[in-house]
């Protein structure tokens, strides 16, 4: 059985940043392949969601590297089986959630 996907208000927040960029600088075409990305990493999330890259500082939380510029800080609940996507961040900004 796969883990349930969850987003939270601030990865529905941030990800729509991350679009409207998109949408502002770049062509449809990037845009489709952005979501593509992310649909793919949700896919793996639900399967694997360990696989990516720990945060030391917080339990069960992981980071995951969507394009070079954007990555994805999600959640772990093992016991209810379930992926709680916290935010979408832009790796050239300051990290403060």
């Amino acid at each position: 059985m796969g883990f349930e996907i969850v987003w939270t208000k601030k990865a529905v927040k941030t990800f729509g940043k991350r679009i409207k960029y998109l949408e502002e600088h770049w062509s449809e075409k990037e845009i489709s392949n952005f979501v593509v990305l992310v649909n793919r990493h949700l896919a793996l999330l639900q399967s694997q969601p360990s696989m990516f890259r720990k945060s030391f500082k917080v339990k069960y939380t992981y980071t995951s590297v969507i394009i070079k510029q954007v990555s994805l800080i999600y959640r772990v609940k093992p016991s209810n089986h379930i992926v709680e996507l916290i935010a979408f961040i832009d790796n050239r900004q300051n990290l403060k959630i």
